[in-house]
């Protein structure tokens, strides 16, 4: 489990990350019509939810690494669905996949941002 921490750590720089750029947003639109207000107030909750998920990530990541020294346990092989964890698995390794796919499509879109703005 602690060496899988890795992945809602960064998970929880980058929510704090956005969060930033949320606000940052909010601040440069600012209150001073109708519609500033309403982008404005729209992004701080925005920031608000992606600080939640990065506390979350974090809480998750503290969990995890404290079990890097709990002694091994028994696990009966008897109790074990093995089909329903190779099942699991397959899901889990799908949304891995296409996470990381949307991520880069993402990242490259924020490049082509980055660029337009020089």
């Amino acid at each position: 489990m602690a060496a899988s921490a890795e992945v809602p750590i960064r998970w929880q720089a980058l929510m704090d990350h956005v969060a930033i750029n949320m606000d940052a947003h909010a601040t440069w639109v600012g209150t001073s019509t109708q519609a500033a207000k309403h982008e404005h107030d729209s992004l701080r909750r925005v920031a608000a939810a992606y600080r939640a998920m990065a506390w979350a990530a974090g809480s998750a990541a503290q969990a995890m690494l404290a079990m890097k020294d709990l002694p091994a346990a028994p696990h009966d092989p008897a109790r074990r669905d093995a089909a329903a964890w190779a099942a699991w698995m397959r899901d889990k390794i799908r949304m891995q996949r296409e996470l990381a796919a949307m991520l880069e499509q993402h990242a490259a879109a924020s490049e082509r941002a980055l660029a337009a703005q020089r």
